[in-house]
């Protein structure tokens, strides 16, 4: 388990977070900016497809992610819960290098964190809040998401969310999204089903669900988690969600990691200038994926006998698994 003492730069109760959180000088960054930042850290969440999963009509529902914290070889990807609601799995973790990077909850429970719960009882309600931490192991350097202060974040702000839907034809290409909105409330206290309190007129689909929130400075500040309502399908309330979409603020992200001692060290710096040049340089390659069930076939019956509980593995693109 990746349990422990939390990183120096968390500390202390969850009234105290706001001001473990270093202030700095507000910077506004262009939507192309805020893209690249997107486009380095954004991930694609999916489990692990064994030969024939697709043609034998295998429900598949790949989901979204963000890095937001890192240690050694060890990442940790921040993804909505129902993304992840199926255990004793093999998941893959697709990065901005084309990467494919498994994780074993099979032979393992300590890859997935969950932040809730659903209720068995009531079908789909999650109690406590609709997040985990997925981790994965790589030699490779990838960025980390900055965090920003999403309690600080107000209504009519700009904000961005970043994510791979699903095409409507299911065709085994997928392209990330960037989609630009307006915060449109905050809502206090979070949602009981879920811990949602961002609403956002953003344009959302299926499959963004885990993907990053990013305010105009480029800082993470939610986990988006829920589309508009559709007829009983509603986040926080059917009024509000009839034209939002809805997210987690990472803010009660953090207090839960620190409620629950989760060693972790988050970036709380600013936006690196090599990560935006990164990101724009490598956008063609880190935002399409030109068969994404080929790049998630596993040699599942290897990978659980020989593997490691992570790292590289997935049949990607015809690219066997080379030693790093």
């Amino acid at each position: 388990m990746f349990y422990g003492r939390l990183s120096a730069c968390v500390m202390g109760t969850a009234a105290a977070l706001a001001i473990a959180i270093p202030l700095r000088a507000d910077q506004e960054f262009t939507k192309e900016q805020i893209d690249a930042v997107a486009s380095q850290t954004t991930v694609v969440i999916a489990q692990g497809l064994q030969k024939g999963d697709i043609e034998s009509g295998q429900e598949w529902n790949p989901g979204s992610g963000v890095i937001v914290a890192r240690s050694g070889k060890t990442y940790y990807v921040l993804t909505a819960l129902h993304v992840v609601r199926t255990r004793e799995v093999v998941y893959g973790v697709r990065t901005s290098d084309g990467e494919v990077h498994f994780v074993d909850d099979v032979k393992t429970d300590d890859n997935i964190h969950p932040f809730g719960s659903e209720d068995k009882q009531r079908g789909k309600i999650i109690q406590g809040f609709d997040l985990a931490i997925v981790k994965f192991e790589s030699d490779r350097k990838y960025a980390i998401a900055p965090i920003g202060h999403s309690n600080q974040t107000r209504k009519g702000e700009q904000v961005f969310v970043s994510g791979w839907p699903n095409p409507d034809d299911q065709s085994a290409r997928r392209v990330r999204e960037f989609s630009p909105g307006t915060l449109t409330a905050i809502v206090t206290p979070p949602s009981a089903d879920g811990g949602y309190s961002l609403l956002y007129d953003n344009q959302t689909r299926r499959g963004m669900s885990g993907g990053p929130v990013f305010n105009g400075k480029a800082e993470l500040i939610g986990i988006h988690g829920r589309g508009r309502a559709q007829k009983d399908v509603y986040c926080i309330d059917p009024d509000l969600s009839a034209n939002n979409s809805c997210g987690m603020q990472t803010i009660h992200f953090i207090s839960q990691a620190e409620a629950e001692r989760l060693q972790l060290k988050f970036n709380f710096q600013p936006v690196a200038p090599e990560v935006i040049a990164a990101g724009m340089a490598n956008k063609p390659r880190a935002d399409t994926i030109d068969d994404i069930y080929k790049a998630f076939t596993f040699d599942l019956p290897s990978l659980l006998r020989d593997g490691p509980s992570g790292g590289c593995g997935a049949i990607l693109l015809d690219d066997s698994c080379k030693e790093r």
